[in-house]
């Protein structure tokens, strides 16, 4: 019986690998940019960089609708459709990324006399956008590669892409600023070496999709309405998540003030964090679910949302509850004084992330069955509710009371109102979900509250808050080892320890 999505092992450990090697760049190359570009140029850099990220929001979900029909017509041997999906979203793709290359046009003519640009910056800043442009005007479109390889639950493609690229821009950025350069060649290493992985997916898709082609006379005028139907709501769920992690800073920085804001942020960065390591478990059941479905394995749906709630909860919760008790001593360690407000925000919303955890596999396996529009709809409602609570409880309690607002928001929306409702989709009990994940994480719950007051007790502070948040973490893995996992799943999780290839991971 189909549990956990195909290659499973080895998607998981390239996520996980991806995800460290862009956070270790990140980690050593701000600072060289930084300091070598300067505060003006550096900040022109960082506002380009953001621009680029919200005009990818012009895909409008339609980069996401790929991996869903890729699964469905490889499930079912239907080359043709395969064929015809690629073609498809190239060229939808292509229209949108046209879109975002002139309002990239539009905000280089602008950015100088916005943003109060000097005259010996105007130019190369102007320049860095147009590349930033040449790049969405490609990259926009060439998602589709991406998204074919996802479809065929091969992760670890795309990541072996992201990771070759994310080495190769830091390196060409130290070399270009070595050699005295400044925006427009760091401009042009990052966009070469982007279209770089574009290119290297491309190939890799037509690898595994002989034929792949993306000729007009393949594109099919039908896909194009099941394509519409369902990115806009993949586009909504989109929307709800940057209202929720990109206004609550905002809210902070309106009502409580400026400096509350970046207090804010270093809490809501380690809840960030926290999330970004819940994803690689859980984005591959996107696919799955697609395969399953096409299959018509509805017994394999189940299981599949019983394993993957279980699981995510397992990454969430020990690092949530190590938060939870530490965080105080941890931000003190990583940033100093001045920041303890930050350890409430960090609580709060590690709490939130464990609870979005119980639904995100649901979230994901919805999606991949093209039932988008009424989780689509809940997101948004929560958004909004976290939106008005934030307000309101900003101005009752601070900083702390913008995470609580997100906090009961997402309560209220995920348990009150999507977790029956993904269980109804998948026909599980409520009954059933609750007592297997009471089963998996009561008593690894139970050990970790015991450690974690334990400790907490003891006054850790220092270098010493790494280990005793690590010893809560791990004595909840420890328990929930024996408690939450199949034989099957331990062998596994040994798999991703060992990071060993075998039987197709």
């Amino acid at each position: 019986m189909t549990t956990l999505p195909i290659r499973y092992r080895r998607n998981v450990v390239s996520t996980y690998v991806t995800t460290t090697v862009i956070a270790v760049a990140a980690l050593v190359t701000t600072p060289i940019l930084a300091g070598e570009l300067g505060k003006e140029a550096f900040g022109i850099w960082a506002l380009v960089g953001s621009f680029a990220l919200y005009l990818e929001l012009l895909e409008f979900g339609f980069g996401k609708a790929a991996p869903k029909f890729v699964a469905e017509f490889s499930a079912r041997g239907d080359e043709r459709g395969l064929r015809a999906t690629i073609a498809t979203s190239f060229w939808i793709l292509a229209a949108l990324g046209s879109v975002a290359a002139l309002i990239a046009a539009v905000i280089a003519a602008l950015f100088p006399s916005l943003f109060g640009i000097s005259p010996e910056l105007a130019g190369p800043a102007q320049i860095l956008i147009l590349l930033v442009l040449l790049d969405l005007a490609i990259s926009i479109p060439s998602d589709t590669f991406g998204g074919v390889l996802m479809g065929l639950q091969r992760f670890y493609l795309v990541n072996a892409t992201l990771v070759g690229v994310t080495i190769l821009q830091a390196i060409g950025w130290t070399i270009v600023l070595a050699s005295g350069g400044g925006l427009v060649e760091l401009g042009i290493v990052t966009v070469a070496l982007s279209l770089a992985g574009q290119l290297a997916r491309f190939v890799l898709a037509r690898r595994h999709v002989p034929g792949t082609s993306i000729a007009p006379r393949l594109v099919d005028r039908s896909l194009v309405r099941r394509f519409t139907g369902l990115s806009v709501w993949f586009f909504v769920l989109d929307m709800s998540r940057v209202v929720v992690i990109r206004l609550d800073t905002v809210v902070v920085g309106l009502v409580v003030g400026v400096p509350a804001a970046g207090v804010y942020a270093v809490g809501q960065r380690l809840a960030l964090a926290l999330e970004s390591l819940i994803e690689p478990l859980t984005k591959a059941f996107f696919p799955h679910s697609s395969s399953l479905e096409a299959g018509e394995d509805r017994e394999g749906l189940r299981r599949s949302l019983l394993a993957g709630t279980r699981l995510s909860l397992a990454i969430a919760a020990p690092i949530a509850l190590a938060l939870g008790f530490l965080a105080r001593p941890l931000i003190d360690l990583w940033l100093g004084g001045g920041f303890g407000d930050a350890a409430i925000v960090v609580v709060l919303l590690a709490a939130a992330a464990a609870v979005s955890a119980l639904t995100r596999t649901g979230l994901l396996m919805l999606q991949g069955l093209g039932r988008a529009r009424v989780p689509a709809l809940m997101m948004a409602a929560e958004a909004l509710l976290n939106l008005v609570l934030s307000v309101v409880l900003a101005h009752e309690l601070g900083l702390k009371g913008v995470a609580l607002g997100t906090l009961i928001a997402l309560v209220v929306a995920n348990i009150g109102f999507f977790y029956p409702y993904m269980c109804r989709q998948f026909a599980v009990s409520l009954g059933e979900l609750s007592a297997e994940l009471a089963r998996a994480h009561a008593p690894a719950l139970a050990v970790g509250v015991l450690v974690g007051a334990a400790i907490t007790a003891l006054g850790p502070s220092g270098v010493v808050a790494v280990p005793a948040a690590l010893l809560v973490a791990g004595t909840y893995a420890a328990v929930f080892w024996f408690t939450g996992l199949t034989a099957d799943e331990r062998h596994h999780l040994r798999g991703l320890a060992r990071r060993r290839r075998t039987g197709g991971g």
